[in-house]
């Protein structure tokens, strides 16, 4: 015969009805699946994720390309730019010596 010190033991063990109550039946879980997104659907999301980042990585790099290439054909300007100053510079100051000399001689 079953005591009450075995039913102790064994609510002790064994899920009762009253802890059962607090867990999810078939049919919660059944009107839950409406709602929530089902495996493959989350696996298709992270297909769409991935393509999505790896656009974005893409597009990065060409952006940065053209930048790179803006700042490259800038750089060769600025050059330019400065070999020309410097060439009028040094013909600025040719100019002068040679004017000093002209007035020193007179």
């Amino acid at each position: 015969m079953t005591t009450d010190a075995d039913i102790k033991k064994m609510k002790a063990v064994f899920v009762t009805k009253e802890d059962a109550k607090f867990f999810a039946t078939k049919d919660d879980l059944k009107s839950l699946e409406a709602r929530m997104a089902t495996k493959e659907e989350l696996k298709s999301l992270d297909l769409k994720m991935d393509r999505g980042f790896i656009e974005i990585i893409e597009f990065i790099g060409e952006v940065k390309n053209e930048i790179m290439n803006e700042l490259n054909e800038f750089r060769n300007e600025m050059r330019d730019i400065n070999r020309n100053s410097q060439s009028v510079l040094n013909n600025h100051e040719s100019r002068i010596t040679h004017l000093e000399y002209v007035n020193k001689s007179s």
